[in-house]
């Protein structure tokens, strides 16, 4: 009996997760940042400023900026930020954070396939739980493209609690039910382009850990 709750539950989060996902980049985005927040008891954004520390040159891109956080960070911190998100409610959202802001970064609306950019103009790539695009063959050649040879391309694959009080634990609970049990970031299968040298880190605090792949550009 328990096998069988576990496969009607795991063809029910596969059904729809998806469609959940989705709508918080589309529909829902005016909630996402609430969603992110309440959900990862308030790390998500804590798992973002990690790849501050992959940053080497002023000259940054962030594929899929979301609602613009990590952007507003960054050029708080003297960066010259570009960002390329491929959906435009995301878009609006964050170009009204960077403005309230006073940040000038540069927003675009486009894909990671097609990098609207110049070669080796960028001295970092970076990108915070991404979506499917990290995985398509053409945005790692895109971004080896805008590249500068030294650089690094870093990206926050994942985070998860660490059950140290009641409600991370609940929600630790919550999240295999969404997720499932395995570790995510082990499945995934990179795009064979060459390159790059890669590695992956762990980042822990007191309450989580963040899975981070850097990707250096070889000469």
């Amino acid at each position: 009996m328990r096998s069988v709750m576990s496969r009607l539950v795991d063809r029910l989060r596969l059904a729809v997760a998806p469609h959940v996902f989705e709508a918080l980049y589309r529909s829902a985005a005016p909630l996402y940042d609430q969603v992110s927040k309440f959900f990862f008891a308030g790390q998500w954004g804590v798992w973002q400023l990690n790849v501050l520390s992959y940053i080497e040159g002023s000259r940054v891109l962030e594929l899929g900026y979301g609602t613009g956080d990590l952007a507003v960070e960054m050029c708080r911190r003297g960066y010259q930020v570009t960002g390329v998100e491929s959906s435009p409610r995301m878009h609006r959202i964050a170009r009204a954070k960077l403005r309230r802001a006073g940040c000038p970064a540069t927003l675009l609306v486009g894909s990671s396939a097609v990098l609207p950019l110049a070669d080796e103009c960028v001295d970092a790539v970076v990108s915070t739980f991404p979506s499917g695009y990290i995985l398509w063959e053409l945005t790692w050649r895109e971004v080896h493209r805008v590249l500068r040879t030294g650089g690094t391309f870093t990206v926050v694959l994942s985070g998860e609690l660490l059950p140290v009080d009641h409600r991370s634990k609940l929600l630790i609970r919550f999240h295999e039910l969404v997720y499932g049990k395995r570790n995510i970031t082990a499945d995934i299968v990179w795009p064979d382009v060459p390159g790059f040298d890669l590695r992956h880190e762990r980042h822990a605090n007191e309450q989580g850990v963040a899975s981070l792949l850097i990707a250096r550009k070889c000469p």
